[in-house]
């Protein structure tokens, strides 16, 4: 059998394999041959239940080798929609058919188009006048048809031209120097050319390449040697340096105001930390050897904030001294988290909200392994998201009676159909489907906060939507090198983020960082990024 070629897949119950092992066993078949068959089918049997029990992440990898029984495809029924995970939160309404349907006319009908952007789309552009230059309003038409010509809305069109990542200028300045006393004359640098090599702008656009782009430092200054500019690391890490001194001015601002938060969002994720491994490796004996980027998602009345933490702390450290910064006299604030305790706080007692769709991916992941137990639960849990997805757009009153009166209902049959499962015996226990059911049982009162408080959210996405950003830059520039840069990094990644959550162009907000770092320091809370362009112009008119 070639590489390519996968075995035959045979459903045997356990008794047919015991059989047939000793069918091996009385054969005629030399010794060797025996425990060679024997240790195949042995084989057979364990891997697939060590997949199961303790990598069931690679159910991929499952159905590659072992292929999908007929069995399987005659019970499983693919359910109404994959997990609600992060970045795909649509979900198939109650009255949607599990079956795949070709979608209606008006929605055929909205798919399509030609393609193209309208001119108001582009934010940033050169504007140019093209003129008519023979003609004018009010001259007589050139077809000398009796009429006179008036204006009307210009055509427009777009042409998007490359430049590289900066405009490197060069200024000649001319010198005379006297013959008889030496005397040197120089021309004046006009004041727009600035007294800095590099300037906010190019500092603001690197600071946004390595932290949201996550361009690791040798690829662009690899690049830009092959433009026609050297830009090596080290100047690099200097100016984003300073663009990163100007933003930690507002940033414990931006703290205090996500401390205040009616609800936070938060969870980890790993990063590496060189100097950090280092002094692990000589000093063996710690306590803690991980390191974690801790995400924060705070929403207030009116708006979110993201905060990103790189360091040895994991969420419910980071938490805890986040909270610190609470007033004391606002109520307690409501948290969402998964199900894990280092996400808790420990001397803050918050409303603690767990993510129901980590529930959901457990039985998503073992549906191709027990696909009627988890299809069931599948489809129950895709209607009430379908549910929070209608309420979107309501009051936190008006969604809090819209899930009681839909949701609930579902919910509570799960949660009888989920204790049946494991009092009936209809589960083991201690596999992968016993321990997801003991999961959404152990922590259902948390998994279901959406039905009794105001405003409590029914999954954790869009904080696992926000940790992309680092996470993406931990898979291309792999590490930090000191827990300094580190710092650096989640400050900045923290500024450029709360700046997509607010609707703002955080290009624009950290060149103003740089440019008004005096004014900064007088009165930080006037600079944040939904305040800082009325505080500019403010500033100009006093001017």
């Amino acid at each position: 059998m070639s590489g390519k070629e996968l075995p035959k897949i045979v459903d045997k119950s356990r008794a047919e394999i015991e059989a047939a092992i000793a069918a091996i066993e009385s054969s005629n078949l030399q010794q060797n041959i025996k425990d060679f068959a024997i240790s195949c089918i042995r084989l057979a049997i364990w891997l697939p239940d060590a997949l199961l029990r303790h990598q069931i992440t690679v159910s991929n990898l499952r159905k590659l080798v072992f292929g999908r029984s007929d069995k399987n495809k005659r019970h499983s029924k693919k359910p109404k929609n994959d997990t609600p995970s992060c970045g795909n939160e649509n979900v198939i309404d109650d009255n949607q058919s599990i079956n795949n349907e070709e979608p209606k006319k008006e929605q055929r009908q909205m798919l399509r188009g030609h393609g193209r952007l309208p001119h108001s789309v582009y934010k940033k552009t050169i504007e140019h006048q093209i003129l008519i230059l023979d003609l004018k309003s009010g001259d007589p038409c050139p077809m000398q048809c009796g009429g006179n010509l008036y204006s009307i809305d210009p055509g427009i069109i777009v042409r998007v031209k490359g430049q590289n990542l900066a405009a490197v200028h060069k200024y000649w300045i001319e010198k005379l120097r006297c013959a008889l006393c030496g005397y040197l004359v120089s021309a004046n640098i006009p004041s727009h050319i600035g007294i800095e090599k590099y300037d906010g702008t190019f500092k603001a656009l690197l600071a946004l390449q390595k932290y949201y782009v996550a361009v690791p430092f040798n690829r662009q200054a690899s690049f830009n040697h092959l433009l026609g500019m050297p830009l090596p690391v080290s100047t690099q890490w200097q100016l984003i340096e300073e663009v990163g001194g100007a933003a930690l001015l507002v940033f414990p601002t931006l703290e205090c105001i996500a401390a205040n938060g009616e609800l936070i969002h938060n969870d980890d994720s790993h990063v590496k930390i060189t100097d950090i491994i280092r002094y692990n490796r000589l000093h063996p004996d710690q306590d803690r050897t991980g390191t974690f980027t801790s995400g924060f998602i705070s929403r207030t009345a009116e708006r979110d904030i993201a905060l990103f933490y790189n360091s040895k702390l994991h969420a419910g450290e980071n938490m805890e001294r986040l909270l610190q910064k609470r007033d004391t006299h606002v109520s307690t604030v409501m948290q969402m988290c998964d199900a894990l305790s280092r996400n808790i706080p420990n001397s803050f007692k918050t409303i603690l909200c767990n993510c129901l769709s980590h529930g959901f991916r457990k039985f998503d992941d073992l549906k191709e392994f027990y696909p009627d137990p988890c299809i069931h639960v599948i489809e129950r849990l895709a209607k009430v998201f379908g549910h929070d997805e209608k309420a979107h757009a309501m009051t936190k009153l008006e969604r809090l009676q819209y899930h009681q009166k839909h949701s609930k209902p579902i919910m509570d049959e799960l949660h009888i159909y989920l204790n049946n499962l494991l009092s009936l015996k209809q589960v083991e226990p201690n596999d992968a489907l016993g321990k997801a059911v003991k999961y959404m049982i152990k922590h259902w009162h948390e998994l279901t906060q959406f039905l009794r408080i105001e405003g409590a959210p029914i999954d954790n996405n869009i904080l696992e939507r926000a940790l992309k950003i680092p996470i993406r830059g931990r898979r291309t520039w792999l590490f930090y090198k000191t827990e300094y840069g580190a710092m650096i990094g989640g400050v900045l990644t923290s500024i450029i983020y709360t700046c997509v959550l607010s609707g703002i162009n955080p290009l624009h907000y950290l060149i103003a960082l740089q440019e008004n770092k005096n004014q900064i320091v007088k009165d930080p809370v006037a600079w944040l990024p939904w305040n800082y362009q009325d505080t500019m112009a403010a500033l100009s008119l006093a001017a």
